[in-house]
């Protein structure tokens, strides 16, 4: 069976609220084995709102919408199903006793518009809202069943896991099959080179099923196995991602939810190592990140955003700098080895940047990095555009990747 969710509301298109119903909706769905295939939003228009409904009726088994079942003239949903599944709206009474009982016990009285949220299609199923005033209710029909659930993520949450689920375990006859994933986080590589080294993988009709998404400065794969048991989809999801490892393993740098940073703090902090880091382009980005991954007493550094700040802290006079600054290496270099003097660390980190051109908002740029080590100083060179946001982060990125691969080959676990 396949799945679709429709989240409803013109805050949501505006910007004034991300849309997080939809994506903890997915995962409990995934947890029971229903496959989603599509999700929308749509703002508070009648006639949009019928037209994706009916679409997605037409494609799908399931389909849930959040959102617009309050009691103002803006919530349509109620309206706008009866109207797409060919039902009259018509008063649930048990449902205006529990929209009242729930005014009453906070102490207040229920105005006379909250009765527009006892109304729901013909025949559909009633589902109460203990935690709020807006019910939900399951309408089915011929080959899809759809359900409206109320936007507030609270209240969703409580109705998908006391009511929905079981309802559609049981209307599907869902016994243990299951969707289970892991995101193996990777950097070095963009998404289409990886892409060719997994393509085999990520061949339509597999089980598990492969993909990629790729963000600034690192790509994620996704594997994505069902199975009729957890252990099942666990031990598929193993052996593809032994095989993804095989091939692109110092690639990896975590999996899920870890971050490079994070996994960095903690290799760092586990061999007895410490990193001193002197930033001349990216602002902060780089000890910020490695301070919220933990273990602080492993980080200290020093941003260098201008070039009296830079000759300052290398202790150069004015034609020693500007000598230097033709010999981009040679600087990074220099800022490394300085920073891990003065910092007492084990290794230093320096990055440096060069402006190729400029256009509006996009910029390409020319990156020098220097990681002093205690045996070696290691070099890497990159040519970089975009946006000034991105690439500070492509850089920070970069840098980081550095030390975990030097840690690699010292022994570590990043």
């Amino acid at each position: 069976m396949k799945a679709e969710i429709i989240a409803i509301g013109s805050e949501l298109l505006l910007g004034q609220i991300v849309d997080t119903n939809s994506s903890w909706i997915a995962g409990s769905l995934a947890e029971n084995g229903i496959e989603l295939v599509r999700t929308s939003t749509v703002g508070d228009d009648s006639t949009c709102m019928e037209a994706i409904i009916r679409e997605a009726m037409a494609r799908s088994s399931i389909v849930i919408t959040t959102g617009g079942l309050g009691p103002t003239e803006d919530d349509l949903t109620r309206e706008v199903v009866a109207e797409a599944t060919g039902r009259p709206l018509v008063l649930n009474p048990r449902l205006l006793e529990q929209i009242d009982a729930h005014f009453k016990r906070r102490g207040y009285r229920m105005t006379e518009n909250n009765r527009r949220q006892a109304y729901i299609p013909e025949g559909a199923i009633p589902v109460e809202n203990p935690k709020g005033t807006a019910p939900a209710f399951i309408v089915e029909g011929t080959g899809c069943v759809t359900i409206s659930l109320p936007g507030v993520p609270m209240e969703m949450k409580y109705l998908m896991e006391q009511s929905v689920i079981p309802y559609l375990r049981k209307r599907f006859n869902i016994k243990g099959q299951v969707i289970r994933y892991r995101v193996l986080r990777t950097c070095g590589l963009g998404e289409s080179a990886v892409g060719l080294q997994i393509a085999d993988l990520m061949r339509q009709g597999r089980n598990p099923i492969v993909g990629t998404l790729a963000s600034p400065g690192d790509v994620r794969i996704r594997i994505t196995a069902k199975a009729d048991h957890p252990e099942e989809a666990l031990s598929m999801i193993h052996e593809t991602e032994t095989e993804i490892r095989s091939r692109i393993g110092r690639l990896i740098y975590g999996v899920d939810d870890e971050t490079l940073h994070g996994n960095l703090a903690k290799s760092l902090a586990s061999m007895n190592l410490s990193l001193a880091v002197a930033e001349t382009f990216t602002g902060g980005s780089l000890l910020q990140k490695l301070t919220s991954g933990g273990h602080p007493m492993s980080f200290q550094g020093i941003v260098l955003p201008s070039a009296s700040a830079q000759k300052r802290f290398l202790e150069l006079g004015q034609e020693e700098f500007e000598a230097l600054s033709t010999k981009p290496i040679g600087m990074t270099d220099l800022l490394s080895r300085r920073a891990c003097s003065t910092f007492g660390a084990t290794f230093g980190l320096a990055q440096w940047t060069n402006l190729l051109e400029s256009s509006g908002k996009e910029l390409r740029i020319q990156t020098w990095y220097s990681l002093s080590a205690p045996d070696r100083v290691i070099n890497e060179e990159h040519v970089l555009g975009g946006e000034m946001p991105a690439l500070r982060e492509r850089v920070t990125i970069i840098a980081l990747d550095m030390v975990r691969k030097c840690l690699l080959d010292v022994g570590g676990t990043t």
